[in-house]
């Protein structure tokens, strides 16, 4: 028993990670952490027992996602505008003239460090992109200041685009967006890379939401992921 105590132990493994972590660089260890995040994720769709296909990139599930929208007056809310490069691309493929698109951001890029190489302010443009579609509107502001006094226009189907890159943020974001999610509204995720951000408060969302949200496509091997709620 003793013997098989002394393997079984996490002693010797922990001290050759100490010993290798003495000499890994910071963007050493964030590699790790998402090699770390790559296999969590792995082992999450092997539990969920749903096949999510792989296509091409974000936009590919885009297209994924304005197939499954059959609304009328749809509604697409995008946290984290940036340049506008995708709340574009939503405006010029869903063409439904009661379609609704409104894009969230402070423009003064991220309120606090994110990861190696993308720390405060990173991303400002400090005003919103021009985008000639009378369908699009901004709400300006950070997120703890703005989502909470605005209510959705009135729409048969949501749309939710993810893109806050921060744990905090996704967290306030997801918090305030549950309670009006409806069977077939669709929520979209950018970027599931970093464990300790988006892939945490996805986490902890699926764990709390009380109702059913299925993974429906996926680019970058789950980087970005479409769920529609059930």
């Amino acid at each position: 028993m003793r013997r098989l105590a002394k393997v079984l132990s996490p002693v010797q493994p922990r001290r050759a990670l100490l010993e290798i972590g003495k000499h890994l660089s910071a963007r050493g260890i964030t590699r790790a952490t998402l090699a770390l995040g790559a296999l969590e994720q792995g082992r999450w769709l092997a539990a969920s027992h749903v096949k999510v296909p792989n296509v091409a990139d974000r936009f590919a599930v885009f297209d994924e996602a304005i197939a499954r929208i059959q609304g009328v007056r749809p509604l697409y809310l995008e946290f984290g505008v940036y340049r506008g490069r995708t709340l574009r691309y939503w405006a010029r493929h869903l063409r439904a003239p009661e379609a609704r698109f409104v894009g969230f951001d402070s423009f003064q890029g991220l309120p606090e460090d994110w990861e190696l190489g993308a720390e405060r302010g990173t991303f400002s443009v400090g005003k919103p992109p021009e985008i000639d579609d009378p369908r699009v509107s901004f709400v300006v502001g950070w997120f703890d200041q703005t989502v909470q006094g605005w209510e959705p226009p009135e729409h048969d189907q949501l749309v939710v685009n993810v893109d806050c890159d921060l744990y905090s943020s996704t967290k306030l974001v997801l918090d305030w967006v549950t309670p009006r999610l409806r069977r077939g509204d669709l929520v979209y995720f950018d970027d599931l890379l970093g464990r300790d951000h988006e892939w945490r408060a996805l986490q902890e969302w699926l764990d709390g939401v009380g109702r059913s949200a299925e993974p429906r496509a996926m680019a970058r091997w789950g980087q970005h992921m479409l769920f529609e709620m059930r």
